[in-house]
């Protein structure tokens, strides 16, 4: 195969992101790998929430204008048929005194950057949540336009789509290591089509990140995390707009456009090898006592997804000291999805030289080697 400019190696939700923002760069001729496809993998099964409700200036800041590009994703992409975001809302219950005050610090934050948080009463909760059981909470925060894109297979294949109309090739092979000489990246070998050039490359393969990484010497501090999501059929009736999550009871659920409706237990006490029927019943004893109408409704498949979590939560993002012409966007730790856009016009922006429109810097891999974290405290 020919020379690229750039190589990017995963077309997951990150990938084709920066595909897309590297066009808008006017940096067409790049070439993305991926051993399954577009979105083959975890991107493939994401549920599509979109929120800004984070406690971190960064995610705040990333989060924030990824949702201004959702709210307007069809102008961007034009995509084959409609992607809809619903701002339909992030709605979190506190069960304890000292978590709401906690948590106040965080809407203090998200407030100062713009984003509409508000700490709402249990009446108020039942407003927007007929159903809830407005005893079992002190407290609740809402983002109004927090929300959700269904269909994130969907999505990324738009942004694969509008960087393909700009000259990028999509194809699909394993990378089994990056080709460097002195220090610098020449290209990537392939299992199927060899060695292929670019004295540019992306490491955005999502879950295969770590493995590939080693390739050019850099050791990732990414560990996978299962989460199980129970879904149920489609139902007619409309039970739960926004996502409803509680951090102290870990647990979290939302009814999706097509009337399907799931949870999950995010807790942390389940033993490791934790069977189905363990995970149900503690999801359902949670579960119906934040929302008791889930007692009405019969979970009837799961999906088993994984994070790539980091330390602190946080992406790992840009080049790498020490190794000329490579970049990473790994290490999403589970919101790399709505934070696609951000990541992907930053990301693009400093492979091609250009100041991108929101620092980064703060996620370069050189934080764990300086030793300065910026641990995320709400993950869902």
């Amino acid at each position: 195969m020919g020379n690229y400019d750039v190589i990017i190696i995963g077309a997951g939700i990150i990938g084709c992101s920066i595909a897309h923002f590297l066009t808008k760069n006017d940096c067409n001729n790049v070439l993305v790998i991926d051993k399954g496809g577009i979105a083959s993998d975890v991107t493939g099964i994401c549920p599509g929430g979109i929120r800004q409700q984070w406690g971190t200036e960064i995610n705040c800041v990333m989060s924030r204008e990824s949702t201004k590009f959702f709210r307007a994703i069809n102008d961007h992409l034009n995509p084959e048929y409609e992607i809809k975001f619903r701002e339909v809302g992030y709605l979190y219950t506190f069960h304890s005194e000292k978590a709401l005050e906690n948590y106040k610090e965080s809407v203090k934050l998200q407030n100062s950057l713009g984003i509409p948080t508000k700490i709402l009463t249990p009446d108020e909760v039942s407003n927007i949540v007929p159903g809830i059981n407005k005893e079992s909470f002190i407290a609740a925060s809402f983002c109004e336009s927090d929300g959700f894109a269904d269909d994130a297979y969907h999505v990324a294949n738009s942004f694969a789509l509008s960087a393909k109309r700009k000259g990028v090739t999509f194809i699909s092979d394993e990378v089994e290591n990056f080709e460097m000489v002195d220090g610098k990246i020449v290209g990537v070998k392939c299992k199927n089509r060899g060695l292929i050039k670019s004295k540019k490359v992306v490491n955005a393969a999502g879950l295969g990140s770590k493995k590939l990484a080693e390739t050019a010497g850099v050791d990732l501090p990414i560990e996978f995390e299962t989460r199980r999501i129970l879904y149920t059929n489609r139902i007619e009736e409309r039970l739960l707009e926004p996502l409803l999550v509680s951090f102290e009871k870990g647990f979290a659920a939302k009814q999706l456009t097509d009337g399907t409706l799931y949870c999950s237990y995010i807790g942390n006490d389940l033993e490791s090898n934790y069977s189905m029927f363990d995970f149900q019943l503690k999801a359902a004893e949670v579960g119906m006592e934040l929302f008791p109408p889930l007692e009405q409704v019969e979970f009837r498949t799961h999906i088993d997804g994984t994070y790539d979590s980091t330390p602190d939560h946080q992406a790992i993002l840009g080049g790498v000291d020490g190794i000329e012409g490579y970049y990473q966007a790994v290490g999403m730790s589970g919101h790399g999805f709505m934070m696609s856009p951000a990541i992907g016009e930053a990301v693009a922006a400093i492979v091609v030289g250009v100041e991108p429109a929101i620092n980064i810097s703060s996620l370069n891999f050189r934080r764990f080697q300086n030793n300065k974290l910026i641990k995320e405290p709400s993950i869902v």
